[in-house]
């Protein structure tokens, strides 16, 4: 979009017509703001501590895949440092409740059949300060992946449910870091 002017008045009028121009060209930024947008309530938290996640499910070795996916993910969003028990700030508590999956998609001559399968993982977690004892967060997620079963079903089982760790732990590192 070329813009010309002409103007057989004074100077000033040109400075006022280019201003209101940027002031229009600029106004979509104003809601934007450089740097980390941490929550208010954990503005005080620099590092955390991710505790071992807690299982309450019947599937082996899935709080550490979550644990690992929930320090990488806090980690790729630069909102926190991850540290020790003892030089965090404050603590993140998490039980995986739940382990299930639903079929998504039947074969077409047998609807018994999984052609398509989803794993859901259910998690609760708490943030607390380690120096107070002051709850600073919790609440419920769920980290969510689909897959085409393959001839390899525990395989196609196990990368599902670390994709649905990853997810999960995408999702508690945006509450925690951005609020939602």
């Amino acid at each position: 979009m070329i813009l010309v002017l002409t103007f057989n008045k004074s100077p000033r009028i040109h400075l006022i017509v280019l201003s209101v121009i940027l002031v229009a060209a600029t106004n979509s930024c104003v809601g934007y703001k450089l740097g980390i947008n941490k929550p208010a309530h954990l503005s005080e938290v620099s590092t955390v501590y991710v505790a071992l996640f807690k299982n309450e499910t019947l599937e082996p070795r899935i709080q550490t895949l979550a644990t690992n996916a929930t320090i990488k993910a806090l980690q790729q969003s630069g909102a926190y440092q991850t540290s020790n028990l003892h030089d965090a700030d404050a603590t993140l508590h998490t039980t995986i409740k739940s382990i299930s999956r639903r079929q998504l998609r039947a074969t077409r001559e047998n609807v018994l059949r999984t052609k398509e399968i989803e794993f859901i993982i259910e998690a609760a977690f708490t943030l607390e300060n380690n120096i107070t004892g002051k709850l600073l967060d919790k609440g419920t997620l769920k980290g969510q992946s689909s897959s085409y079963l393959g001839s390899n079903f525990q395989l196609t089982k196990r990368q599902a449910v670390q994709r649905a760790a990853d997810d999960l732990a995408k999702k508690i590192s945006a509450r925690i870091s951005e609020g939602f």
